[in-house]
């Protein structure tokens, strides 16, 4: 199954009037009533010497065919001729968008009369008790993916009102799982396997306190064959216990009101924590990954207490993202001091890794903010920097300087420039603004002797950032190839004076790779001379 589809095709965002689902499971009218199909089609060709030579075709031919519309379009295919009548229901591949009657859906399913490699659904606004009686039917009939979207009104991640929940049934023959609940509560079954399951994507949604915790559910007793978990926008998970012998990829995003985390997963090389312990300021969470001694990819952007956080040797360790770090703040605001501890307690854990992921920002209003970057102190060994600047229209050179002077073995530096959402163009910070302090950024030098490609995406052209790329051309003595993306919002005579500007601060044997956006699309840039 393939989730991200050509737009014109997937019926995601095929915002038209589709039949009731229910039409899928009713026959063709007989009898007085039939209106203009009162014939067979067939046969009505016959008698004037035609050829239905479609509908001659075999079975697995005429499947194909259907299999290039949508769904509904191809269950109206049943009104053509005795022939067409059941054709549809050989699709091994289901897609049933903006479904208005759940027992529709659930006739659907019964009507059908092969295994489902893929099962679509997509409702507005569904309730929990409409949810069993569809779900019991694909857990019947689906042998491959089954994904489910529902798209609430008027609701944000923040609303968290408890509503009534549903039970999932035991899928035993899906491989794969992909809810997104929109904020709908949900349980577990307290006996069954998930025999064949996979991958598990569960989104927005609510987990009802039941006779089975998430945790046991998707260990392998339960979950013998899973091997990705992905668990984004829920509540009502505080002790989540996992205890795989095939998970390989476990992610936790915005799992809110988690307390507790344990994972003994011998296989696991990729784990990401993010802001799930986030907010807390008494009481530490607790977590062991330490039974994961596999482990090649750790993002942890979250709260880290080296006192309550159990990670063990993470011997094959390669890549690691820390949790943002806040450029500047104010004296004793107990948020920004947890989350910088946590920062510096994962940079001081680790010796030495391929790759690290940092995170640097930097709040709109910093008047009267103090400077932190003189808290970090340790790094570990890396080849790899991938630097976020998210610095709200400041000065970013001070920081990035601080960074790169600790990091100096580095092979590869990917500059990522985000920029406020809300706002194309960024506000020039005030006169006398104290982010370009300290100021030593702009005359010390800097040995970046290992640095040989640089990728900066995201590029406004702002006065701070061509003054920093100018610094770092003039630091990175072996560099061999700079790549630029600009920004959406940039036209093309400012990227063409970027490029002018940056060609003029290099060395001739740099090879630059320009990149713009037209018509949505980053596209190859090479400017005129």
């Amino acid at each position: 199954m393939h989730l991200q589809q050509d737009t014109n095709k997937d019926p995601m965002y095929a915002f038209i009037a589709f039949p009731d689902v229910k039409m899928l499971a009713t026959p063709i009218p007989t009898g007085p009533d039939r209106l203009h199909f009162q014939q067979d089609p067939t046969a009505s060709m016959a008698e004037h010497g035609g050829e239905d030579r479609l509908s001659a075709l075999p079975d697995e031919l005429l499947v194909l065919i259907l299999l290039n519309l949508r769904t509904a379009e191809a269950a109206r295919t049943s009104v053509l001729s005795r022939r067409w009548r059941r054709v549809w229901a050989l699709l091994p591949e289901l897609q049933l968008t903006f479904a208005s009657a759940p027992d529709g859906i659930a006739a659907a399913l019964d009507a059908h009369e092969v295994d489902l490699q893929s099962l679509f659904v997509v409702t507005p606004d569904a309730a929990a008790g409409s949810m069993a009686p569809w779900l019991s039917a694909a857990a019947r009939r689906v042998s491959g993916s089954l994904a489910f979207c529902n798209m609430p009104r008027d609701r944000d991640d923040d609303d968290t009102e408890e509503e009534e929940a549903f039970e999932l049934p035991c899928l035993d023959r899906a491989t794969l799982l992909y809810l997104d609940l929109g904020h709908l509560g949900v349980s577990f079954p307290a006996a069954g396997k998930f025999a064949r399951l996979t991958h598990i994507f569960l989104d927005h949604f609510r987990f009802a306190a039941g006779a089975c915790s998430l945790g046991a559910a998707v260990s392998s007793p339960r979950c013998p064959c899973l091997e990705k978990l992905t668990v984004h926008n829920a509540d009502g998970v505080g002790d989540l216990a996992i205890d795989s012998g095939s998970l390989k990829e476990l992610q936790l995003t915005k799992v809110r009101g988690l307390r507790r985390l344990a994972v003994a997963a011998p296989a696991l090389r990729d784990l990401t924590l993010a802001y799930s312990f986030f907010p807390h300021h008494q009481n530490p969470p607790v977590a062991d990954i330490s039974a994961c001694h596999q482990l090649q990819s750790l993002e942890w952007s979250d709260s880290y207490d080296p006192s309550t956080v159990q990670l063990g040797a993470m011997e094959h360790l390669q890549r690691l993202g820390a949790s943002m770090y806040n450029v500047y703040g104010e004296e004793g605001a107990v948020a920004q001091h947890i989350i910088n501890r946590s920062c510096l307690g994962l940079l001081r854990r680790f010796r030495a890794v391929q790759s690290l992921c940092l995170t640097l920002l930097s709040p709109r209003d910093i008047v009267g903010y103090q400077y932190l970057m003189g808290q970090m102190t340790v790094f570990p060994d890396i080849k790899d920097l991938y630097l976020i600047v998210f610095a709200n229209g400041h000065g970013f050179g001070p920081s990035s300087f601080h960074v790169l002077r600790k990091c100096t073995g580095i092979r590869k530096l990917l500059l990522q420039l985000l920029a406020p959402v809300e706002s194309e163009a960024e506000t020039a910070c005030t006169s006398g603004c104290i982010c370009d302090q300290p100021s030593n950024w702009r005359t010390e030098e800097l040995l970046l002797n290992n640095l040989e490609e640089v990728r900066i995406r995201e590029l406004r052209g702002s006065e701070h950032e061509i003054s920093f790329v100018k610094r770092l051309l003039n630091w990175a003595k072996v560099l061999k190839r700079m790549i630029i993306t600009f920004d959406k919002c940039v036209p093309e005579s400012m990227a063409k004076e970027c490029c002018r500007l940056f060609r003029s601060y290099s060395q001739s044997e740099i090879c630059f790779t320009f990149y713009m956006y037209r018509e949505s699309k980053e596209v190859l840039y090479a400017p005129e001379d």
